[in-house]
């Protein structure tokens, strides 16, 4: 038996999901999160999962095809403030783009309110004489003396990272190249990103961002990477893992260390993914609202139609992330969300999270505020006995002690009304800030299927779809880890990409030809890197354009470059079509502006999914139930029946009240609402709308 493995490092729990190949199984294991030594939380699930199936980890690695990992190193180093101290060499004059932005503060016309600080210090900033124009021609000759004595001041300061981001490099790389060379001849250990590689677009800010927080990763994503890749060779695994990227795919560890920029926040973007794929078994077309509830927060995005949306206006702390990445965006509340009531007398849950340590109250391990995960235990929704399988012990006491000390006593109720207020309260904030994203910027999520998991999704899918008018929930069977799932299913996928600036009414096909070649080419060096035959390569193209004088652009497919004289009449329609989608109008006698070039470069893999438990029902619901719990709903307790994830089979029913446990997740189904197995052994709720 051989096996498709995907283990993702999350704030409080890392999860793992292994797919059998020949046979199609599935199954997932959750331990803590390990902090202080991420490698650590990952052997540990390894360790669990090779338990589970019989076997010693090294018998397991020895089977293991397909290794995938995601992990939060990149994306807590910059919110923790861990990264390495890195140096930037700019255009003389422009040493201000960090501080500046796009706009500077906030509110400009607070002038108590100062300037967000940089990312990187502008004492560690260098404007170095050079100048390029916006054509690609030179104005100011290199002082490659400058650099030099640049460069050895930044040594002299213990600083091994630089970022080189020069004005208009993205049209004329020529500066920045030289400038690497420099560098290198100087100090080869130095590390150095250039933008016209890390994110050759035009602006300034997001190329020049990029670049820094790229350098300021690459010595700790590049020395905990060695650090895996050592301790797996040790223990007999000869294959490459293959790591969770930003842009909802996976890459080598060469090549993510080529450009760690594509590590920050990526964990999340398995989400759509896999959300896309599931409800696309049990269905032929379907929009997704697609949901990730952890221990932190819930994360959300949309699919349409099978389109996973990406965005430019991703943030990571105070700055943005300046790379297109999967759009995700999340909401501040998660599992370990902390309960408090404030001097106003209110109840809050969250933002503030217990982690995964110390954690919610009743993991025993020295938390003493409550959060969610405590309500559900005090509500009757999760089990003592049972949770992660029964392999981590959890006290309903400390919950409610928890609960009455920060909760009850201030308002003057009851533990058990604590924990209803909690949950609800939670609840309507995460319906809110769906609500806020979605509904309220004019998208109908009637139309919509509601996916997805997490550990905590499964307690509150039910309750936040009725909150937003959602009717279907489908739910994997292995939800609780549903980006690990992403990760397994997902190709191997690059982007490349470069500015050039032309116009509908005269339009540059020479130079359009030249960037998309260009492109191509860096592809194909990617798929020869990365060892992907000729049959399983795919390349699709994209141009990113606008109206004259609009402020962003809009992203539109290229159908078949290159682009011939009057094949830009296509383009532009297919541009005014978008725009009309978009923002409900278009402008059909404006011209448009082409900015931005990109290829997604894809290696395709065996992503299917799949699930053990296909195939027709065996047996009555009842069979399955293993226990009557008695469960919080609609004011009152109920005794409500419990069933065995793992007894569930397809076509089996029942409607709510009802609990399903299983070793990652509970799944609630409310009073009035219906819970069936699909053919594919996954869980649909239909909601009532009483």
């Amino acid at each position: 038996m051989s096996y498709k493995v995907t283990i993702d490092i999350g704030g409080t729990f890392t999860d793992l999901y292994l797919q059998e190949t020949e046979t199609g199984r599935t199954d997932s294991v959750k331990v803590p999160t390990t902090p202080d030594e991420y490698t650590r939380g990952f052997f540990d699930a390894l360790d669990a999962a090779s338990s589970e199936q019989g076997l010693t980890t090294e018998e397991f690695l020895e089977r293991t095809t397909r290794l995938v990992h995601g992990t939060t190193i990149a994306t807590n180093a910059i919110i923790e403030e861990t990264t390495a101290e890195t140096a930037l060499l700019t255009t003389e004059g422009f040493r201000d783009t960090l501080v500046l932005r796009e706009g500077g503060k906030e509110d400009p016309y607070d002038w108590q309110m100062d300037y967000p600080e940089p990312y990187v210090p502008r004492s560690q900033i260098y404007g170095i004489p050079e100048r390029i124009d916006a054509e690609g021609d030179v104005v100011t000759p290199l002082d490659e003396e400058a650099v030099r004595e640049t460069v050895d001041e930044i040594r002299s300061k213990g600083i091994d990272s630089i970022a080189v981001s020069y004005l208009w490099s993205h049209a004329n790389a020529a500066h920045e190249r030289r400038t690497g060379e420099i560098i290198d001849s100087i100090d080869p250990s130095l590390h150095c990103s250039l933008s016209h590689e890390v994110n050759p677009i035009i602006r300034e800010y997001r190329r020049t961002v990029s670049t820094c927080i790229d350098a300021s990763l690459h010595n700790q994503v590049s020395r905990y990477f060695e650090k895996l890749s050592a301790e797996l060779a040790e223990i007999g695994f000869d294959g490459e893992p293959l790591i969770i990227t930003a842009n909802g795919g996976v890459m080598s560890i060469d090549e993510i260390v080529r450009t760690p920029v594509w590590l920050v926040d990526a964990g999340p973007t398995m989400l759509p993914v896999a959300a896309d794929r599931f409800v696309g078994l049990e269905r032929d077309s379907a929009n997704v609202i697609a949901l990730d509830m952890g221990g932190t927060s819930l994360d959300m995005s949309l699919v349409n139609d099978g389109t996973i949306p990406r965005t430019r206006e991703a943030e990571i702390g105070d700055d943005l992330l300046g790379i297109e990445k999967v759009e995700v965006k999340s909401i501040g509340s998660g599992g370990g969300s902390i309960a408090w009531v404030d001097e106003g007398g209110l109840l809050r849950v969250g933002p503030e999270s217990a982690s995964a340590v110390p954690g919610p109250a009743c993991y025993l391990r020295g938390g003493e505020r409550p959060t969610v995960t405590d309500a559900a235990l005090v509500l009757g929704y999760l089990s003592e006995e049972r949770f992660l399988g029964g392999d981590m012990q959890i006290s309903r006491d400390a919950a409610e002690a928890a609960l009455e000390e920060h909760v009850g006593d201030p308002l003057g109720i009851s533990p058990l009304e604590a924990a209803r207020s909690v949950v609800a309260t939670a609840n309507q904030d995460m319906i809110n800030g769906i609500r806020e994203t979605t509904i309220q910027r004019g998208v109908d999520l009637r139309n919509y299927v509601l996916s997805g998991g997490g550990g905590a999704l499964g307690v509150h899918a039910a309750m936040l779809a009725k909150g937003v008018g959602v009717e279907d929930v489908v739910l994997p069977r292995n939800a609780g880890v549903v980006s690990s799932i992403g990760g397994v299913v997902s190709d191997v996928r690059r982007d490349f990409s470069a500015s050039h600036f032309t116009e509908s009414d005269r339009f540059d096909h020479d130079g359009v030809d030249e960037v998309l070649t260009d492109l191509e080419a860096q592809a194909i060096d990617f798929f020869d890197r990365t060892g992907f035959a000729e049959a399983d390569r795919s390349i699709e193209y994209y141009t990113e354009a606008r109206y004259p004088r609009q402020v962003w652009e809009l992203e539109v497919p290229i159908a078949d470059p290159p682009i011939e004289p009057g094949d830009e009449a296509d383009l532009v329609e297919a541009f005014h079509q978008t725009h009309d989608d978009t923002y409900g109008f278009r402008m059909d006698d404006q011209d448009v502006e082409f900015l931005y070039w990109r290829l997604e470069a894809t290696g395709q893999t065996d992503g299917s999914v799949s699930s053990a438990a296909d195939g027709e029902a065996t047996g009555s619901i009842d069979e399955a139930r293993y226990e009557r719990r008695q469960a919080y709903f609609d004011g009152e307790l109920h005794s409500t029946p419990v069933f065995d994830a793992a007894a569930l089979s397809p076509g089996q029913e029942t409607t709510g009240p009802a609990i399903v446990d299983s070793p990652t997740t509970t799944v609630i189904v409310p009073p009035g609402d219906t819970l069936s197995i699909t053919e594919h052994g996954n869980y649909h709720v239909s909601v009532g709308t009483e």
